[in-house]
């Protein structure tokens, strides 16, 4: 009993998740932070690197919206309509709608977390049982990301819980596909069902290596699909394979 409602309350977190993040699609014009324009002017580029012309000068008291964010670079929109690229550097000598500059929080989620963070959920089997699992990435650059990881297994004979981060390497990053390949370990919890008798709970470290692809969607959501394959020490002279394919939703923050 207590081993189903962990998975109904898994379950339901999953939907808050996907709900919020759907919600902030349909409402995402509402979300955009404004800022006003302190400095004598503010230069606008084509795209998100300094590389790209300046095609656009916004002068003191003009207005912008923040609409999104990569890397050290911010997407804004001006009064007049036009969008372009802003270095954050930049950003940071504006002041917000309020008149107020950023305080630490606000900075800390600007430069480590915003645009950078990377939920994923999604569903799958895992050595054939059905499987639940919840990820964050935090990319490091460009083709590196750390990665932790919940996956949730229910099974006839009782359920399995599996821990684990590692490394997720993006060799190939296109428009409309990336392909990406995982490293990494973990533990591996066995909990059998009450109905076994003299069935005990056993904990076993585990590696894994796998395969994956991601398309997006709309905006920051992408659609994942993965191939993992876990070698599970379950003694010192014993091993065991399992096999896990998953489909699920991410989200960039």
């Amino acid at each position: 009993m207590a081993n189903r409602e962990s998975r109904w309350r898994l379950f339901l977190f999953i939907l808050c998740v996907v709900h919020l993040a759907v919600a902030g699609e349909a409402f995402g014009e509402e979300k955009f932070q404004r800022a006003t324009v302190v400095e004598p002017f503010l230069e606008i580029h084509t795209g998100p690197a300094v590389g790209y012309p300046i095609f656009y000068v916004a002068e003191k008291g003009e207005e912008i919206r923040l609409l999104k964010r990569r890397t050290d670079w911010y997407k804004v929109r001006l009064s007049n309509g036009k969008e372009g690229w802003v270095n954050r550097r930049e950003i940071e000598l504006t002041l917000l709608a309020q008149g107020r500059q950023k305080n630490f929080m606000e900075r800390f989620y600007d430069d480590h977390v915003a645009g950078r963070l990377i939920m994923g959920w999604g569903v799958g089997t895992f050595g054939g049982d059905p499987s639940l699992y919840v990820r964050a990435d935090y990319p490091l650059n460009e083709t590196i990301r750390t990665e932790v990881v919940a996956t949730f297994v229910a099974g006839d004979q009782g359920s399995t819980q599996i821990y684990g981060g590692g490394i997720v390497i993006l060799p190939y990053r296109g428009r409309w596909l990336s392909l990406s390949a995982t490293m990494g370990a973990g533990v591996v919890k066995s909990i059998p069902s009450d109905l076994l008798i003299n069935a005990t709970r056993d904990t076993s470290p585990e590696a894994h290596a796998g395969i994956g692809l991601s398309i997006p969607l709309v905006r920051n959501l992408f659609l994942d699909g993965e191939f993992r394959n876990f070698t599970v020490f379950t003694s010192t002279d014993n091993t065991q394979e399992f096999q896990e394919y998953n489909l699920g939703l991410s989200f960039q923050f």
